[in-house]
């Protein structure tokens, strides 16, 4: 046509090219994954289609199960420290006498010391909790290498790379474990291992051991009492997604509220710790010396403990 002759911008035809699509995930975390690797399969269009269909989440991935476990395995054992932190220490603080006390842990103790209660609410949940969260720490650290390293990566290449950083609520996770073990071992396995049972174990026993070895009852239960109360506090506080991290709003605003939510925990921790050193410390812990054969057998059980056995006795 005459028209096209004259115009001075002339059409052309061109090929037809594919439109880029925006990936799903980071382009740098792709190209360093090995294909093969049973943690990051491929995604597939058949793949979605299925999942869509089914109405599956592409969330549930190792991470995301990981860290279900580890939320959800806190509520039987949140259940049980709802019951002994009201035994050892709001009971002792309202009737001032371990003996009046005694009565109400005895009542309580025989529903989650029998069998299936104790494993399910106890002894599963919190192994469950404790090896999740390593797991979670190997995988952030498996996925730290393959980004910044590659898959043939070399030992030194690999050691070079550290360990994702651990916060404060992991910290005081990894402490409480020997302290809870110490606990559980004291309490509950030596009875088990000397007498076949716990039945003779309460807060007379406690107190009995505050009695002869102060020192060492008053640093270990304090330990205990100050990291478990803060981690657990901190770890509803995630659970509920109240702590500081969830904030996310910036600027000064969103400084003053994390700091004001750490204050609020800090606070609600400091509570708890100073109701259970109250109770616990001031009342069970200053019971005195049992007497009779109980208190033999308590000598023998506090004998037995590895270690410290031979200042104990």
């Amino acid at each position: 046509m005459a028209a096209d002759d004259d115009n001075p911008i002339k059409m052309k035809e061109l090929d037809p090219s594919p439109v880029e699509e925006t990936p799903s995930y980071d382009s740098d975390l792709e190209k360093s994954l090995d294909p093969s690797n049973p943690y990051f399969p491929p995604q597939s269009s058949t793949h979605s289609s299925t999942s869509s269909t089914l109405g599956l989440s592409s969330r549930w991935n190792l991470p995301h199960i990981l860290h279900t476990l580890q939320k959800y395995s806190t509520v039987p054992p949140s259940l049980y420290l709802i019951l002994h932190y009201t035994n050892t220490s709001l009971i002792p603080l309202l009737t001032r006498s371990v003996p009046a006390s005694e009565s109400y842990l005895l009542l309580t103790r025989p529903y989650y010391q029998s069998f299936p209660l104790e494993p399910l609410l106890l002894a599963a949940p919190i192994a469950t909790h404790v090896l999740s969260g390593i797991a979670l720490r190997i995988y952030h650290r498996r996925q730290s290498v393959l980004r910044h390293a590659g898959q043939g990566a070399s030992y030194m290449e690999r050691r070079s790379i550290p360990w994702p950083k651990l916060s404060v609520q992991s910290m005081l996770g990894y402490m409480l474990w020997p302290l809870l073990a110490g606990h559980v071992f004291v309490n509950r396995i030596l009875p088990l291992e000397v007498e076949g049972g716990s039945s003779g174990v309460g807060l007379g026993y406690v107190s009995h051991g505050f009695a002869k070895h102060p020192i060492i009852a008053n640093l270990g239960y304090a330990a205990l009492i100050g990291v478990g109360s803060w981690h657990v506090v901190g770890g509803v506080a995630k659970w509920l997604k109240l702590s500081k991290e969830f904030v996310t709003e910036g600027g000064d605003y969103g400084q003053r509220k994390r700091r004001k939510r750490g204050w609020v925990i800090n606070v609600v921790a400091g509570v708890v710790v100073g109701m259970w050193m109250l109770g616990g410390l001031g009342v069970v812990g200053r019971g005195g010396l049992g007497s009779g054969w109980e208190a033999k057998n308590w000598d023998l059980l506090y004998s037995r403990v590895p270690i410290f056995g031979k200042i104990l006795s």
